[in-house]
């Protein structure tokens, strides 16, 4: 197999952890798993693991800068979490395929769904992984129920948005709200409604 073989398994020593450990720990063994030869794992043990940890650590943070673009209201209400959640999450999913930074930011928002986050997080994160949704073109129609008003998350600077639940009950209470994307044909603009229903 020779350099496909050598270059396939650094691309998975680049973006598995656990995997990266295990062959600076134990080549030979690590090396076979991966379907390796003797010549195969003797070269990539030359590797300095120091450098691999780096560039590994260079392609999470470029995942990290595109995931924060598509994801800017989750951005400001996690402050400071959302990067180190990202390299939680990034340490068990790569995303394959065409529009890679979509289905990372989209695999990113049903990570942070299943952390104790708050109400209010969770309604922002689920709120953007809706939007996110309707970029695909043959989907025509999404309705998602949310325990929060949202016109507010139109607001033109995402640092006025409330960080945390204590605040958010302080600015807007609970109040059940439906919101509806609707596009009539792939070519469409994408339509936006939120109904707040009343107390």
């Amino acid at each position: 197999m020779g350099l496909e073989a050598v270059q396939s398994a650094l691309a998975q020593l680049y973006t598995d952890r656990a995997l990266r450990e295990d062959f600076f720990t134990n080549p030979a063994l690590a090396g076979r798993e991966m379907g390796l030869n003797d010549e195969e794992i003797s070269q990539l043990a030359q590797l300095s693991e120091q450098q691999v940890n780096l560039f590994a650590s260079s392609l999470q943070y470029k995942r990290l800068g595109e995931v924060r673009k598509l994801l800017p209201l989750t951005q400001n209400v996690l402050g400071k979490r959302f990067g180190r959640l990202f390299l939680d999450y990034a340490d068990a999913y790569i995303p394959q395929g065409t529009k890679k930074h979509w289905h990372d930011a989209i695999a990113f928002c049903e990570f942070l769904s299943v952390k104790s986050l708050g109400d209010w997080v969770c309604t922002v994160v689920r709120y953007e992984k809706s939007c996110l949704e309707m970029f695909e073109p043959q989907r025509r129609l999404l309705i998602r129920f949310f325990p929060y008003p949202l016109q507010f998350l139109n607001a033109r600077s995402f640092q006025d948005l409330p960080k945390g639940n204590r605040e958010i009950e302080l600015v807007f209470p609970q109040q059940p709200t439906i919101c509806l994307w609707f596009r009539q044909s792939q070519k469409a603009p994408l339509k936006q409604y939120c109904f707040t229903l009343p107390f």
